[in-house]
Order: structure tokens, then sequence, then C-alpha cells
């Protein structure tokens, strides 16, 4: 990694890096899969469960079950989220970087209404500089960056996804500046 400046932005991911989420986010899938389709249905915990993963699991689903489950998943995720785990000593790197006055952001693919409520329920909003989710990409989350005009050979990563990592390098995020999160 090339020596820090200030015009170093580090960037947290949210979901398995920066907080766990695979136990809620499964178990709100589970509940929702049994309210809509009323099937019982487990899965290995550690595994994430996806959007993508309801249609393989689930191919004849219609689209309002589908719809249906994906909205009845994301209104019990909060009552799952004590299920999730702070990843304290990254926390810890987040908490020293903003108190020295770097740019933290947080760029995760996580829907801004569930990344809220997690940053909310451990209180970690307010160390970051900015905040970027689903929402504001149109390709990967790293376009964000770019269409902000970040260089994007100055910004540290911190990713535990194999698949986030590559498209990181291919938006030209050094490899050496990717620091891989794992619980």
């Amino acid at each position: 990694m090339r020596s820090m400046s200030k015009f170093t932005k580090f960037v947290f991911d949210l979901d398995n890096t920066l907080v766990e989420t695979n136990i809620a986010n499964n178990l709100s899938y589970m509940c929702a899969i049994k309210e809509v389709l009323h099937e019982d249905f487990c899965f290995t915990p550690k595994q994430r469960f996806t959007r993508d993963r309801l249609l393989a699991f689930f191919p004849g689903v219609s689209q309002s079950q589908y719809d249906e489950i994906v909205a009845v998943k994301k209104k019990l995720f909060h009552s799952h989220i004590a299920e999730t785990t702070l990843n304290i000593n990254l926390v810890k790197i987040l908490k020293i970087l903003r108190r020295n006055n770097y740019d933290t952001i947080l760029l995760t693919n996580c829907r801004r209404e569930r990344a809220m409520s997690i940053c909310s329920y451990y209180d970690i909003t307010k160390y970051f500089s900015e905040l970027y989710f689903f929402e504001d990409k149109i390709r990967t989350k790293y376009d964000v960056l770019q269409r902000k005009g970040y260089n994007m050979e100055s910004i540290v990563l911190f990713e535990n996804e194999s698949e986030s990592k590559e498209d990181a390098i291919r938006n030209g995020i050094i490899i050496e500046n990717i620091i891989s999160v794992y619980f």
C-alpha cells in the first residue's frame, strides 16, 4: 500500500465486512418464505441467501409471490438485527481514521433502508464522511466513486467478497490497496 495522505479515501463495505449479516438476512428470508409460501425452508446460515437464490430454489414462484417475499423479508430484517455481529476491530480502524480527519466512505450493495438500520443499530453512521448504497450505483458500486471524481488509485478498500474485489480492480482500485476482511 502506498503512503497515506489526506487525499486517501478509506472505503468500507457493510455486509460481512463491517457487520456480519448472513444469519439475520437468512432468518428473515426463512420467515418470509414460510409466511408467503407456507413452506419450511432451511439453508446453511453462513451462506448468504439472496433474491437470486430465491428464484433458484423456488423456480415456480410467481412475480407477486417473489415481490411479497422480498417485502416481508425487508420488514422482518429489523426483528433479526440482534443476530448480526459488529466487526469490532474494523470499527476501531474506522474510528481512528475519522478522528484523524480522513475521508471514510460506506460503499455497499445493501439497500439504503437496511444499511441505515444496521448503522443506526451499531451507532456507526457518525464515523462516515459519506454513505453510498445500492440505489446510488449504475453498474457496480464502484461507479459511484468514479462519478464523484475520486482518484481510484488513492482509495483503500475494506471488502470481503472476491467478486467485489475483482470489480474494484476493474474499476481502477489498486490491488495492494484492497484489504480482505473475513469474520
